[in-house]
């Protein structure tokens, strides 16, 4: 199921980049539309591999393994596929110019994307959804492939998909993921510092799970968030530049000597 899906996303995520056919041959060079596709590739081959019911019958005999799957899944998986700039491909392909535009309209769907990606990756953690989704079967497909697709559009607002832009600032995007780090340590605390197990499953086994949650778990935010504050320092460092010019520099000696003592 996973596959077949993931063969139809590429399938038309390769129709959606086509582009002129050019008469004059030109020797190709490896650039940033190559680096695009190859990551829009891996994050596909990271969920049909992660999700693949071989690997999934073995992900299910632990409380930890789920967890580091579903961790893989929203936060290496998704951001790769982002950074593959997907959703102009198939706007292009279903010739759909996108939904409404502006800075409020763009604010709101961030909020949305936020609310609804940290939402269910704390609902996959209530114990009766756990005991629900821990078997084989459609419930468990359908949370995977949720947790996906929530994970895609919660990293759509920090990474941009040119020629599409974040609608996020470079501030903006460094509050969102500190926030989103923030209450996905305080899960892996909760389950991490409590005294009995949720699920039934050895407290260690619990605990482990915790470790995941709060140090790989929050490494991709804290990558992007470095990169967010980096852009945003650079970018008030060229704000002060233009709002502070530099004087002009005195006319050198060489000059000077050059036009000589009465200035001719």
């Amino acid at each position: 199921m996973v596959a077949a899906l993931s063969t139809v996303v590429l399938f038309g995520y390769v129709l959606g980049g086509r582009r002129p056919v050019s008469v004059v041959g030109k020797r190709r060079r490896w650039g940033a539309r190559q680096w695009r596709t190859t990551a829009f590739a891996s994050g596909l081959l990271i969920a049909i591999v992660g999700l693949s019911e071989p690997i999934d019958a073995v992900v299910r005999n632990a409380f930890w393994t789920r967890t580091a799957q579903l961790m893989v899944m929203v936060m290496v998986a998704a951001p790769l596929l982002v950074l593959g700039s997907p959703t102009p491909r198939f706007q292009r392909l279903l010739n759909w110019k996108g939904g409404a535009s502006g800075a409020r309209a763009g604010t709101a769907r961030s909020v949305g994307a936020f609310l609804a990606f940290n939402l269910a990756v704390l609902l996959a953690y209530v114990p009766s959804v756990y005991r629900t989704t821990a078997g084989p079967g459609w419930p468990r497909l359908l949370s995977q492939l949720t947790l996906v697709v929530l994970g895609f559009v919660f990293w759509s607002q920090v990474i941009a998909q040119p020629p599409r832009a974040c609608a996020l600032s470079h501030l903006g995007r460094a509050a969102y993921l500190f926030l989103s780090s923030a209450l996905i340590r305080l899960l892996g605390l909760v389950l991490g510092f409590a005294s009995a197990s949720f699920y039934g499953v050895p407290l260690t086994d619990q605990q482990l799970a915790a470790g995941i949650v709060m140090v790989p778990g929050v490494l991709t935010d804290l990558i992007v968030l470095t990169v967010c504050l980096y852009l945003w320092l650079g970018q008030e460092s060229r704000s002060d530049q233009r709002k502070w010019p530099r004087l002009e520099a005195p006319v050198s000696l060489a000059t000077h000597r050059l036009r000589g003592p009465y200035g001719v």
